[in-house]
């Protein structure tokens, strides 16, 4: 996704899925939404979006890495303090931190910035000036997600939704100019160690507690189409899991139709300390 402006926020899976399945109903319709919706619940999966700056991806800090990083470092407090601070981690990092080795962090390429804004009473046409939180991009950054799941669900859903989007924008206020792109399709290989757990890429609502391993829990809510969600709490990117898919979760807002939430994990192997098995 190359930004035309500020997002809101850098959007989790959980958003992308909303945004994408309100895509396809405006594209294609009702049925065509609900087709979508099974077959993305029995074959396909994408991960949180992450920032880019030209053609380094950056993904999220594995809580593995986090757990043995005075190990990875030889008790250096100066590295370890610095990649502590560091919610996300170059590719090449990634790849190393998820096989418990030494690895270096970068800046991230972007920053969290308040816009002015005015607004006026309607009544004493009175001004005020209130800030808006978002994120914005250095040059040649932006965001980007994965996609694991067959070509032509790709192709007839994922593809024509995400180039709806980046005209409507993607996280609230795409009338304001917020979460607008240009969207583009590339390859990215991550190299994966034979593993005896799993880093997910995606906020996961687990089949099963106990493959949680090393865990962040948030709840997640939003908005969907004018009705607010009840907050789910979520396995945060990240976290270290054993073999668990995760799940789709069913919502019932009072609307003609039901709101799913993309539970779905997507997985990594990874390396989890001794320790913590």
């Amino acid at each position: 996704m190359i930004p035309k402006g500020p997002f809101r926020e850098i959007p989790k899976a959980t958003t992308l899925f909303g945004a994408i399945a309100n895509a396809v109903r405006e594209i294609y319709g009702g049925y065509e939404t609900e087709k979508f919706i099974r077959e993305f619940s029995e074959k396909a999966r994408i991960s949180s979006a992450f920032p880019y700056l030209g053609e380094e991806y950056f993904l999220p800090f594995p809580l593995n890495a986090e757990a043995s990083l005075y190990e990875i470092f030889k008790g250096d407090i100066s590295k370890i303090k610095e990649t502590r601070e560091k919610p996300y981690i170059p590719l090449d990092a990634f790849e190393k931190a998820i096989r418990l080795q030494e690895f270096t962090v970068k800046d991230i390429p972007y920053k969290r910035v308040e816009i002015p804004k005015v607004s006026l009473d309607r009544v004493s046409q009175d001004s005020s000036i209130y800030f808006w939180d978002a994120v914005v991009f250095k040059e040649n950054g932006g965001l980007y997600f994965l996609y694991d799941g067959p070509k032509d669900f790709f192709e007839r859903y994922i593809g024509p939704a995400m180039n709806f989007l980046g005209d409507h924008g993607i996280g609230g206020k795409g009338t304001w100019g917020y979460g607008l792109f240009v969207p583009e399709i590339t390859e990215v290989y991550i190299d994966e160690p034979q593993g005896n757990a799993f880093v997910t890429l995606s906020p996961m609502y687990p089949r099963n507690e106990n493959s949680l391993i090393l865990w962040k829990v948030e709840k997640i809510g939003g908005w969907s189409w004018g009705r607010r969600k009840p907050k789910v709490p979520m396995v945060l990117e990240g976290s270290v899991i054993r073999d668990d898919p995760g799940k789709m979760i069913e919502l019932d807002l009072g609307l003609p139709f039901k709101i799913y939430v993309n539970g779905k994990a997507f997985p990594i192997k990874a390396e989890a300390p001794r320790d913590a098995l």
